[in-house]
């Protein structure tokens, strides 16, 4: 692309683009640093930009390096973005990392969720391995005010409108201490378009921007131009302002809730506790909401999914109607298995059946067979060392390491388990919560130890401690049948 601009004009237009980044970096809380920034680079117009101003106006001592997630759902047109992409940082001699991702592993959450979940673990997995806590991504104004839009037609609160912010977590607790900042939410789609034209600079269209079957597509191509049209450019900020606005008042509400879980919220046994009921009751219902809602998000251990909140409101209401209700004993059914028990004056949240013979021992047999019926499990273990194993719910052990004392249980405290590939071991309970276990499942995962050491995390992996690893005729191969749908989740972590 060659421009047809003055260098005079050329440089103003650089000059005042970057500084609006300056402002944005500012407004992001980001300063240049001696960990890498990872920058969102897809090729588009859009995080060209980015990823260029960012060059030009950080520190030269700043490293960054660019990220782009090949999804493989375009075929020859991902790899062409993606070899696009690695031109532009070689001219521009920028750190590139390409991350091939599958996104059939997590279609469940629709075509676009499973796609922004894979970027979301590609990203996360770059960052640890050079050492980023920071993304940057390239929204701006113009998506900042499709964004808000989409949610108001979705029927959002306040917390839809306040739409996309300058920083934020990449997870919804921000437990993992790695952040997104977005430094182009004060920038229009215009102004970056003429940045890019001004220097000469290519860009990679995607073609499903164009695909009108997407809310946010038939947003930016039927709804945005009449806007502009009648009202002029300035309704486009006006309304990426309004959510700008609104974000103060987040952070209090956020700040409420946080009271709010410390005040009401307990753990016992791996399920959650809302008492004393009567107190919450006098709270204002919109105080009982965000309760409400901070219950779901610890039971999921997410925020839920923008496909699910149509979902999350009917949660929260059917919340309201239990609490206020006049029955002191009832319970409703949530989804994933769980369920919300009233018991007087608590709310309790946890699996939609309670067995107490979950956590009872069985010593495993070897060989035999070993049946533990609360968790619907049976193991067959086997000296046959010629037997190959398949699939996750078979595995080898060292017959010596397991000794006589191997159980069959549930989880308890201060159970520790040794990853494949890791260097030590680590509390059961972390390696869950980094696999993403819902908090309701880690309490009813059937689990093979030897005192509290975890052999097998049956159905998932194995550790590295108890694997058969050497001589073969001193291995004892074991095989799992679980009969209930926890089988299907465990397959889903494996």
């Amino acid at each position: 692309m060659i421009s047809d601009a003055s260098p005079t004009t050329t440089l103003k237009l650089k000059k005042a683009f970057e500084a609006k980044v300056r402002k944005g970096l500012k407004k992001s809380v980001y300063k240049a640093k001696s960990t890498p920034l990872l920058v969102g680079f897809s090729g588009g117009a859009d995080s060209t930009a980015l990823l260029l101003s960012l060059k030009s106006t950080l520190p030269k001592s700043q490293h960054l390096c660019a990220v782009h997630v090949e999804h493989g759902l375009r075929g020859d047109l991902s790899k062409k973005d993606a070899a696009h992409a690695e031109q532009i940082c070689l001219r521009f001699n920028i750190d590139f990392r390409c991350e091939h991702v599958r996104v059939s592993r997590i279609a469940q959450l629709g075509l676009e969720g499973a796609a922004r979940e894979s970027r979301r673990l590609a990203f996360l997995t770059v960052a640890k391995e050079i050492g980023a806590d920071t993304l940057a991504l390239a929204h701006n104004i113009d998506d900042q005010a499709e964004t808000v839009l989409m949610r108001l037609f979705e029927g959002a609160g306040v917390r839809g409108i306040s739409g996309m912010k300058w920083r934020t977590p990449l997870s919804s607790k921000g437990e993992d201490g790695f952040h997104i900042i977005r430094p182009l939410l004060n920038v229009s789609r215009k102004e970056i378009l003429e940045y890019l034209e001004a220097q000469g600079i290519s860009w990679v269209e995607d073609e499903t921007n164009a695909d009108e079957s997407r809310l946010r597509n038939r947003i930016r191509k039927k709804i945005m131009p009449v806007v502009r049209e009648h009202i002029g450019d300035a309704a486009v900020s006006g309304i990426a302002k309004s959510a700008e606005i609104s974000a103060p008042l987040i952070s209090f509400i956020n700040e409420m809730s946080k009271d709010l879980r410390a005040k009401f919220i307990r753990e016992v046994n791996g399920e959650l506790i809302v008492f004393p009921l009567r107190e919450v009751q006098e709270l204002s219902q919109s105080l009982r909401a965000e309760l409400w809602r901070s219950v779901l998000n610890m039971l999921r251990d997410e925020s839920p999914a923008h496909a699910r909140r149509r979902a999350l409101r009917k949660w929260i209401e059917d919340l309201e109607g239990l609490a206020m209700g006049d029955k002191p004993s009832a319970v409703l059914s949530l989804p994933g298995g769980l369920e919300a028990r009233r018991e007087y004056d608590r709310l309790i949240f946890g699996c939609s059946y309670i067995d107490s013979k979950l956590d009872e021992e069985k010593k495993l047999r070897i060989p035999g067979k070993t049946v533990h019926h609360s968790l619907c499990l049976e193991i067959e273990a086997s000296c046959d060392f010629t037997h190959h194993t398949k699939g996750a719910w078979e595995a080898r052990f060292d017959l010596e390491k397991l000794g006589v004392d191997a159980c069959i249980r549930t989880r308890r405290d201060g159970d520790r388990f040794h990853p494949l590939g890791r260097t030590k071991e680590k509390k059961l309970k972390d390696y869950l919560i980094e696999q993403k276990v819902p908090r309701p499942f880690r309490s009813r995962i059937p689990l093979l130890t030897v005192g509290d050491k975890v052999a097998w995390i049956i159905g998932h992996q194995v550790s590295a401690e108890f694997r058969l690893d050497g001589d073969e005729k001193r291995g004892v191969t074991l095989k799992a049948l679980l009969e209930n749908e926890d089988s299907k989740f465990l397959s889903s972590l494996a």
